[in-house]
């Protein structure tokens, strides 16, 4: 996807997602939620001293992004929520419905969106970042859910595993698995809503609803077994296309 950015943009957006990625894994490498507090306050930390205009800290990811924010004029305020949004993994519990599930999507993809369409000049309202940006993780959630309950991890809905007669830990035991199919059908047709009715898009905008679009419908394809689903078949060929017209 950055590849098919401006070559101008690139190298900030190589540091953008490299931010999100640290921020992201900190459910997988630490051993207790104070570590990991610590770890995202580091972070948070980090980014007031470079707005404050402080020398970046010795890091091979602050200091590509102290750059980035320096030429982009990015929004402290969207960086540090993608900070707020991923405390949310170190509690170990489930989102309690299909909405909360959705604005849990909203709060760690949105920021990132308006950030990497900030660096590559592209535009839209804060409802069309919204939809896109939520629909695209809704169904990385869906996509990396079988890594998730291998690490005994769960972003589902509980009222729909409830519904479905199942819990988080029978599917951590991967037992169960089939009834996740009406569960991952109910989320699939909320991201397919957030998208539905939405204008051809631009650039990096465009390419995220396009992406999320194209695995929404290979997760249908494998009849909502999410185990089961295939890469979409010639992905960067198409997109590449896309961002051609």
């Amino acid at each position: 996807m950055t590849l098919l950015a401006k070559p101008a943009a690139r190298p900030a957006l190589f540091a953008l997602y490299a931010f999100n990625y640290e921020i992201a894994k900190t459910r997988e490498v630490v051993t207790e939620t104070t570590l990991g507090l610590i770890r995202l306050q580091w972070w948070r930390d980090a980014l007031t001293g470079m707005f404050e205009g402080k020398t970046s800290p010795k890091h091979q990811v602050m200091e590509p992004l102290a750059e980035a924010i320096g030429k982009f004029g990015l929004s402290k305020e969207l960086l540090e929520a993608l900070i707020y949004g991923r405390e949310f993994d170190l509690e170990d519990r489930l989102p309690s419905s299909l909405q909360g599930m959705a604005n849990y999507a909203d709060y760690t993809s949105t920021p990132l969106l308006k950030l990497a369409a900030r660096m590559t000049g592209d535009t839209a309202s804060d409802d069309v970042f919204q939809r896109v940006g939520t629909a695209y993780a809704l169904t990385g959630i869906l996509r990396a859910t079988p890594l998730h309950l291998v690490q005994r991890r769960c972003y589902l809905p509980e009222d729909l595993l409830h519904k479905a007669e199942t819990d988080k830990y029978a599917l951590y035991e991967g037992k169960d698995l089939d009834k996740l199919i009406p569960i991952v059908k109910a989320v699939v047709d909320e991201a397919k809503r957030k998208l539905s009715g939405l204008p051809r898009q631009p650039g990096i905008i465009g390419t995220h609803a396009q992406m999320a679009a194209m695995y929404l419908r290979e997760i249908e394809r494998a009849g909502y077994k999410v185990y089961l689903m295939r890469q979409p078949p010639f992905m960067a060929l198409r997109l590449w296309w896309r961002s051609l017209f």
